[in-house]
């Protein structure tokens, strides 16, 4: 895997594909955590926020990499610091609103520079001032798991 694209198609959960920077990002679909019984929705209808959704495989994502996904019709980008934790935020950048792309362990705001750390999302150099929205990310298995 090209850890400065999205998490690869083959993860994909009966999604559409949406193109993010030239990466195939992932498109979520809602799934309960295995140790949870979570009620369905209809097919196509959006989980309620505060449902962890699947993004992608765990094993698509190397220790200190990051990618690009989906939940509930956000974009969201994934931070693995090591090999059993991952860390999410919403990838709209916190200066103009574009959505910023993965870049090695950090994550960049092609619109006008700003970088933020994949380890925290605090701004590494602006014009951003404010760091990335934390999500809560979890591995559910193989998978990553992200509430937004």
């Amino acid at each position: 895997m090209n850890p400065d694209k999205s998490l690869p198609r083959r993860s994909m959960l009966l999604g559409a594909a949406a193109t993010v920077g030239g990466g195939l990002a992932l498109s979520a679909c809602s799934v309960a955590p295995t140790d949870s019984a979570a009620p369905t929705t209809a097919p196509g209808a959006p989980e309620p926020a505060g449902t962890p959704v699947r993004i992608g495989k765990l094993t698509d994502i190397t220790v200190g990499s990051t990618a690009t996904g989906n939940a509930n019709g956000k974009t969201v980008v994934v931070f693995r610091p090591e090999d059993r934790k991952v860390l999410a935020y919403d990838a709209t950048c916190t200066h103009a609103g574009c959505p910023v792309a993965p870049s090695g362990q950090d994550f960049e705001c092609p619109c006008h520079g700003s970088t933020f750390k994949g380890a925290d999302g605090s701004v590494i150099s602006g014009p951003a001032r404010r760091p990335l929205a934390p999500l809560t990310a979890a591995i559910d298995g193989d998978w990553i798991t992200v509430t937004a």
